[in-house]
């Protein structure tokens, strides 16, 4: 079994489950047991600060809420770029280069409350993004799937899992995966092989 863990899962053109149509899922834990991500390209209309309590008039109640799968939608997680390590959790790992998971929102807002956050001279904070919920599947199932060509698998990059507008976020994230892939992303169906 091919460990997975910092790929991405992009949905193929015909994955009918409304859960993950044209979705990107960023891997963060695939072993034997199953496998565990979150949906990087669906946000949400609400902000933390108006599903949070404790977080108001802090820059972390602005930031939106992304749907990370439809498991378990009251747990919330962080993916962040490089924050200081001082702020991450013991739990706190790093999915791919300039990615890290953390499983602890209190820990990004003990950050973004401090004076880090707002260092001078630096031209942006660390990317960071805030999921409630995650996908989830059991032994085997995800490898099942991906018999059934139900997903595209490339390495995660950085840009794709913060970038600036999550709903070009299929079309890009496949894109990425070649010349085949683009004409998909642009179309929006596979050409036929006849």
């Amino acid at each position: 079994m091919e460990d997975l863990r910092g790929h991405f899962l992009i949905a193929e053109t015909d994955l009918e489950d409304p859960n993950f149509s044209r979705t990107v899922v960023l891997v963060i834990q695939h072993n034997q047991e199953g496998a565990f991500g979150l949906v990087i390209n669906r946000r949400s209309e609400v902000t933390v600060g108006e599903v949070i309590e404790g977080v108001e008039g802090t820059p972390v109640a602005d930031l939106p809420v992304y749907v990370g799968g439809p498991v378990q939608q009251n747990y919330v997680f962080v993916l962040h770029g490089e924050i200081p390590r001082r702020y991450h959790s013991e739990h706190c790992e790093q999915v791919c280069e300039s990615v890290y998971f953390e499983p602890s929102f209190r820990h990004l807002v003990e950050y973004m409350k401090s004076e880090d956050y707002r260092e001078p001279g630096r031209d942006a904070p660390p990317a960071v993004r805030v999921f409630a919920g995650y996908s989830g599947w059991g032994a085997g199932q995800l490898e099942m799937e991906l018999k059934e060509e139900s997903w595209v698998v490339n390495p995660a990059v950085a840009k794709l899992v913060f970038q600036k507008d999550p709903a070009e976020g299929w079309k890009k994230a496949l894109s990425a995966k070649g010349d085949f892939y683009r004409v998909i992303a642009e179309t929006g169906f596979k050409p036929s092989m006849n």
